[in-house]
């Protein structure tokens, strides 16, 4: 008795001795652990705050302040990149707007019955208001769109009449802006910014002209055409970003054209940081040669945004060192009482007092060992009889594994049994000449065999037809002149290898739900062909069919754990056959139609075979 009380005293030391060790200040602990004497020495609410403000305090002081500098560089990163968006998306607006003038300052210059119109010298004014109401008037109004303001064509013809879009060249007041920088450059189109000073809408013009001088038939006067962009939608595309860039659009000259609402008088010039101006380029068109967008980033805004980010750290920083810090003090708190508790009652167990630890034990692992010092408590005064139960338990034990050995011997001889009554049969069968009974129960023999000492492995596709043509045999013993199959197999196919029992499920399957229900005329075939995509092998019946709604359920309880009713589980296992060999790489496949039968089959890739 003295010997087994030892033996688990021993084993309830050892469960407790991480606890022991940090508690304890016995001799036993310094003889064992003298490597952390002086560990050891520490008072445990020392070991506490020294683990706080190692483990807890100064990683969050460093974790927050990594944490600042690395949220501060991507914010200006972050809006930086912004920045060159906008930049970039204006740009291209503003692009798209130019290139559409352009386009349309080419289609115009290509209208060989403009240019007849007004090469034409009119006789007096009256022939040309005819002309003008029957043709120019409405010329040019359909080349307008929501980005052009204005389209016009200049000309030196004085018998045509100024107006509406046709404008006569006499003196300063009606000659084209820029046409003496369009004469000196280099291509027939020019983009142009001035400042509007007649009419009834004056103000900053932007407008892109261009020669006329496609036909040369109708060169007896100079023609002009003038294509003025919407300035307001202009400044629409500058002022979306104003939050956070200002824009100005500056000519070829380097002379600003338009800018931003906000748009800086100074500061942005090269005394500027650098990363808060930016420049695009409007493209390398000769007739957009210097134009270019400048953007000035707001920079209250990216301060804004890093007083944001500074204020919400500092307040977190805050909040995760006092709430640990209030938490880990109730923590270690209760865990310092109740280990200094366990550890004296521990001290008693030495001394073979066993006294049941009397305080609010909790849920946590402390709790779990003070509930289990007292469970080791209660339970070592019925010892003894708990050693008794558990040698009768062993006992008992012994005694269910001699009825398991016993039952699998039993399982060993009724297929031996089994197989002993069809080889009596066969001989008694082939003595009296009954050779369709004796080829029968030679082919339910060999089922029989292949289907006990099967293993799931990959067999050659040979094989596996061999085993289903002795199933399809019995059936067609069963059923007679009812029932017939047909087998069409590429012979390149014969020797690949395939999941074994993966096609006699299948014509099981046809044979049970396709073919029972119909009279006559039953019919099954087998068909297996290698090509460039792999191995393709169907089980083809000319049974009832079934409907759509029948056919989704069956796919769904085939790929399902288990089947609703217990049905289908060949097919299922054929599935996840294939799931299991070729991890999702091979098809499977079910089709059927109400009265036409059924079809399924597999297809396995040519890297798997």
């Amino acid at each position: 008795m003295r010997s087994i009380l030892q033996k688990n005293l021993k084993r309830l030391q050892v469960s407790f001795h991480l606890y022991i060790k940090t508690t304890t200040k016995g001799d036993y602990v310094h003889k064992k652990k003298r490597t952390f004497h002086t560990v050891n020495d520490i008072p445990l609410r020392y070991k506490f705050l020294l683990i706080y403000v190692v483990s807890i305090l100064l990683p969050i002081i460093a974790i927050n302040l990594f944490f600042y500098q690395r949220t501060s560089a991507d914010i200006k990163v972050r809006e930086q990149e912004n920045l060159r968006k906008s930049i970039d998306r204006a740009a291209g607006e503003l692009v798209g707007m130019i290139d559409e003038s352009v386009a349309l300052s080419r289609m115009i210059a290509a209208d060989d019955s403009l240019y007849e119109a007004l090469d034409r010298t009119y006789a007096s004014p009256v022939d040309y208001y005819n002309e003008y109401h029957v043709f120019l008037r409405d010329k040019l109004t359909r080349y307008m769109s929501a980005n052009i303001l204005e389209v016009r064509i200049y000309t030196d013809n004085d018998t045509i009449q100024t107006g509406s879009h046709y404008i006569v060249m006499k003196d300063k007041t009606t000659s084209l802006p820029g046409m003496e920088q369009l004469n000196q450059a280099n291509g027939d189109i020019l983009v142009i910014d001035y400042e509007e000073q007649s009419g009834f809408s004056r103000g900053k013009r932007i407008s892109v002209i261009g020669k006329m001088k496609t036909f040369t038939s109708y060169a007896t006067y100079a023609k002009y055409s003038k294509i003025d962009l919407e300035v307001n939608r202009i400044y629409s595309i500058l002022n979306r970003e104003t939050n956070s860039l200002q824009l100005r659009l500056v000519d070829g000259n380097s002379r600003p054209v338009v800018s931003s609402a906000r748009f800086p008088a100074e500061g942005w010039s090269s005394d500027a940081k650098s990363e808060y101006i930016m420049e695009k380029s409007l493209g390398n068109l000769a007739y957009l040669d210097g134009w270019k967008l400048i953007g000035v980033a707001d920079t209250r805004h990216v301060d804004q945004l890093l007083d944001e980010a500074r204020n919400s750290i500092l307040w977190l920083a805050i909040i995760s060192v006092i709430v640990p810090s209030v938490l880990i003090y109730f923590i270690l708190r209760s865990y310092h009482y109740r280990i200094r508790k366990l550890s004296r009652h521990m001290e008693k167990v030495r001394n073979e007092r066993f006294d049941l630890i009397e305080i609010q034990e909790g849920r946590d692992e402390i709790g779990g060992l003070i509930r289990t010092f007292n469970m080791m408590i209660s339970k070592i005064h019925s010892l003894i009889n708990d050693v008794y139960k558990l040698e009768i338990r062993h006992k008992d034990l012994e005694l269910d594994q001699v009825r398991t050995e016993l039952s699998m011997l039993q399982s060993q001889m009724n297929p031996h049994f089994l197989f002993n009554t069809l080889n009596a049969l066969l001989v008694v069968s082939t003595k009296n000449g009954y050779t369709e009974v004796s080829e029968i129960i030679k082919s339910l023999s060999l089922l029989m065999r292949q289907l006990l000492s099967r293993s799931d492995n990959l067999i050659p596709l040979e094989e596996e037809l061999q085993f289903t043509t002795l199933y399809l045999q019995i059936e067609k013993f069963r059923f007679g002149e009812l029932f017939d199959y047909t087998l069409d197999i590429d012979p390149k196919a014969a020797g690949k290898r395939i999941p074994r029992m993966s096609i006699q499920p299948l014509v099981e399957n046809a044979c049970k739900h396709g073919l029972q229900a119909r009279k006559n005329g039953r019919l099954i075939h087998i068909t297996a062909k290698l090509g460039e995509s792999g191995l393709v092998i169907r089980v083809i019946d000319n049974g009832i069919g079934m409907e759509q709604d029948k056919l989704r359920q069956l796919i769904q309880d085939v790929r399902s754990d288990q089947a609703k009713d217990g049905s289908h589980v060949g097919i299922r296992n054929v599935y996840r056959r294939l799931e299991l060999f070729y991890e999702g790489d091979a098809t499977f496949t079910i089709r059927s139609e109400k009265g036409s039968g059924t079809e399924a089959g597999f297809h396995i890739p040519t890297d798997r075979l």
